[in-house]
This record gives C-alpha cells, sequence and structure tokens, in this order.
C-alpha cells in the first residue's frame, strides 16, 4: 500500500485538528497544571515505562522523541481520554467566623462544593520511516491544563471563582538510527498557551468579579535517545525543555480594563523508562519523571509595555517527581493486557496549597489493554483511579486589607478512561527498535 503525499498531509491534519478540538480544556493530572494523559497505552499501566518504546505504539514520544525511530513504514495514532474529577473545598469553621466578622454577618461563607470539571483531552502521533536509518514524526499534544470552578457565592471567592488554562502543543521530531542497540532524536515544541483567571473583588455573595485573561505561543525543543544493552532490555531518556510565555492580554475589574503582560515560563522535563522481557509473553517496565516546577514562582502581572505591577501569582512550586511500575502480558497475538501503580510527588504541598489547585501527593492504580483487530489495525483502552489519601490543608494569605487567612481543607480524586486507535500503513518491515529477547 503506498501513502501519497496528499493523503499523509490529510491524516496529520486531521490529528492537528483532534488535540486543537479536544484538548482545549482538561483537569490537570500529573502534578500542578501538567497533563500526564497522553496515551492510551500508558493510561493502562500508569505510564510505566513510556519513555523506552517498544510495543507497537509511537505516543512514547511524547516522554522520549527517539521512540519515533520504532516505525517500520507510516503509522498513525489518536488518543482521546475522558478525565472526571472530583474535588471539594471545605472552609474551617474559623474562616467563617472571620468572614462573617468583617461582613456582619453577610459574607459568603460556604463551602466550594465540586470543583472538578469533567474533560476530554486528545493526542494525536504521526511516524514515517524515510529510510533505514532515518525516520520522522509528529507529536500534537496538550501537556499543561486546568479547569476549576467553585458553586457560586463561597468563602474562598476572593482568592478564586473560576480557574481555565490550555495548550496545545505541536512537535516535529527527526529520529536517527546510529546502531542496532542505539538510537537518538530531536525536535521542536511549537506551543500555544491560553490562562483565563477569576475572583471576587469582595466577600459579600454579591461582589463583582476581577478576571484575567491571556495568552502566548512559545517555542521549545525535545532531545532523547533509547538504547537495547542487553538482551530483552530497552531503556530510554527523554527531555522536553522548558518553554518561556510571554502572555498579552486583560485585567478586567470593576474600575476598567487594563492591558497586561506576564512572563510565564512552564518548566522542562526529564523522563526515564525501562522496559524487560521477562518471557516472550510477559514484560515488566519502570519509570521516573522529573519536572522542573520551582521554575514557577510568584509572576507578576504588568501593565503593557513593563508598567506597574498590577497584581501577582504566588505558585512558589517546588520540583515534582513521578515514579511507576506496569507489566504487559500478551494473553494472545489478538490481545494484551496491562496493569501499573503510580506514586506522585506534587510540586504543591501545605507551604503553597491555594483554592485554584489543592493537588497534594498522590497514587495512581491503573489497568488496560490492547486489541490487534489485524495486522494494520489496532485499538487501546486504559484506566487510572488517582487518588489523594486523606486530606489536604490549606492555609492562604487573603488580599489586604483583610486581617486574616483563608483555612480549609480539601479532598480529592479522579476517574481517568483512555482510548485510542492506531493504523500502520505501507509493506511490512522488520522493527528497528530490538528487544533482542
Amino acid at each position: 500500500m503506498v501513502v501519497t503525499p496528499i493523503r499523509h498531509r490529510r491524516i496529520v491534519m486531521a490529528s492537528v485538528a483532534a488535540a486543537l478540538l479536544a484538548g482545549a480544556s482538561s483537569s490537570a493530572m500529573a502534578g500542578a497544571f501538567g497533563l500526564r494523559e497522553q496515551s492510551a497505552t500508558g493510561q493502562g499501566m500508569s505510564f510505566a515505562g513510556m519513555a523506552a518504546g517498544g510495543g507497537d505504539s509511537i505516543s512514547g514520544m511524547f516522554w522520549n522523541p527517539a521512540v519515533v525511530n520504532q516505525v517500520t513504514t507510516f503509522q498513525s495514532e489518536q488518543h482521546v481520554t475522558g478525565v472526571f474529577p472530583s474535588s471539594k473545598i471545605d472552609v474551617s469553621d474559623a474562616t467563617r467566623r472571620n468572614i462573617g466578622a468583617v461582613t456582619g454577618g453577610t459574607g459568603a461563607t460556604g463551602d466550594s462544593g465540586d470543583i472538578g470539571q469533567g474533560a476530554l483531552l486528545a493526542a494525536g502521533y504521526n511516524a514515517y520511516r524515510i529510510s533505514d536509518k532515518v525516520a520522522v514524526g509528529l507529536a500534537v499534544t496538550s501537556p499543561f491544563g486546568l479547569v476549576t470552578d467553585p458553586h457560586g457565592a463561597w468563602g474562598g471567592q476572593v482568592l478564586a471563582r473560576s480557574s481555565k488554562v490550555m495548550s496545545v502543543n505541536v512537535s516535529p521530531t527527526l529520529g536517527v538510527t546510529l546502531t542496532d542497540w542505539l538510537s537518538i532524536a530531536g525536535g521542536v515544541q511549537i506551543q500555544y498557551f491560553d490562562i483565563r483567571l477569576r475572583r471576587a473583588t469582595g466577600l459579600l455573595p454579591t461582589s463583582p468579579s476581577a478576571t484575567l485573561t491571556g495568552d502566548d505561543v512559545g517555542f521549545g525543543f525535545t532531545a532523547g535517545f533509547t538504547v537495547t544493552p542487553a538482551e530483552g532490555t530497552s531503556i530510554g531518556v527523554g527531555f522536553r525543555s522548558a518553554i518561556k510565555h510571554k502572555l498579552e492580554g486583560k485585567l478586567k475589574t470593576p474600575e476598567g480594563d487594563s492591558k497586561i503582560d506576564a512572563d510565564v515560563t512552564l518548566p522542562e522535563t526529564v523522563s526515564v523508562g525501562v522496559r524487560q522481557a521477562i518471557t516472550p509473553d510477559l514484560t515488566i517496565l519502570g519509570g521516573v519523571e522529573w519536572t522542573n516546577w520551582s521554575r514557577l514562582g510568584t509572576i507578576n502581572v504588568k501593565a503593557r509595555n513593563g508598567g506597574a505591577t498590577l497584581t501577582s501569582l504566588p505558585f512558589e512550586y517546588e520540583d515534582g517527581w513521578f515514579f511507576s511500575a506496569g507489566a504487559e502480558y500478551a494473553f494472545s497475538p489478538q490481545f494484551t493486557g496491562r496493569a501499573g501503580v503510580g506514586y506522585e510527588l506534587s510540586p504543591i504541598t501545605n507551604k503553597n496549597r491555594d483554592v485554584r489547585l489543592p493537588d497534594d501527593d498522590r497514587w495512581w492504580l491503573s489497568a488496560g489493554g490492547a486489541y490487534n483487530y489485524s495486522d494494520r489495525l489496532s485499538f487501546d483502552l486504559g484506566y487510572s483511579y488517582v487518588f489523594v489519601p486523606g486530606r489536604s490543608k490549606i492555609d492562604v494569605e487573603l488580599p489586604a486589607p483583610l486581617p486574616f487567612n483563608f483555612e480549609a481543607t480539601s479532598k480529592s480524586n479522579v476517574h481517568i478512561v483512555s482510548a485510542s486507535v492506531r493504523y500502520k500503513f505501507g509493506g511490512e518491515a522488520a522493527p528497528v527498535l530490538v528487544t533482542k529477547y
């Protein structure tokens, strides 16, 4: 089967369109407002070993661009994930009393209700082999996102009424197979980033809102390698660079609108994956990710063209870590089962937790599988339950001149369901990424 240039372009553009449409809003599930849900294949095993590549999926390109080298001719994958979070913030009695004292008993003092918003997230991957040594790819993903929306007037409304963050990242990649055990790749990142943050200007239920909006297109790069140092072993290391965004937008308040600038640097990530064949049917996997969230300190929102600071966003995050382990078992040539567990050290702690994103350290429990309908057409399904053990503490300074802190606790969990379709075009060829089992 020959893939014409026109058909190739149509498939690539369909992947871009899917990510633009479905990746527009998401709930953060990779520490802070990062999104890890970029692969149904990885979802079924808590993303263990994704940077090592292997298997039939090329979606590991998100973690390590060198996975592009495992393509045989031309391959296209589309992944869609449903994220169904639940997160509730319970206002403390002390905060309720303080709000009542300041407002004469007329202030908003209720709990947040469920601030989590269900959303769809899409990702697309395409790879084409130019020669026995060179392959090219294109990944369209949404690596950052957040939607939270407390119910109406509530006790923390001067900190947040609603929050929305979205991104679309287009990453073309070039891969080179250097030897039968080593491959490398690199690429560029072109990323659109958009925010919309809204909060009340007072404690009364009828207090008007202030709204901050801004967007920008930023650029970065990716790099990585895969090695097969021993029989049945694959190791991959991938790097996604930081991306600087100069947001331009508006700060809308009851007093009027102001054009703003804000410099935001989104963090780089290092991913390490290991894939080890135990038997012809059983493979175990492991992964570690580090994300440099400590780049995100306090963001000063300034009047356009270097003017005065109008407001600040005090993130002050710490670095994030994610550890995962999983397994794949081929029950038959048509069906492969997966399972995995992960533990995440969140960049958000008791020192910096706020009401827009009451994140905390959490566990991932995952299961999934793949069905090969034919040699060319395959489907993947993955599910994860992510939960924070116990309750998380919130203690945030309120805007001046309010003379007290906002105190509360939060409880969060999320159900994630992911599915994908994968199609291989062209004639059959020996795989380039060899596991040597």
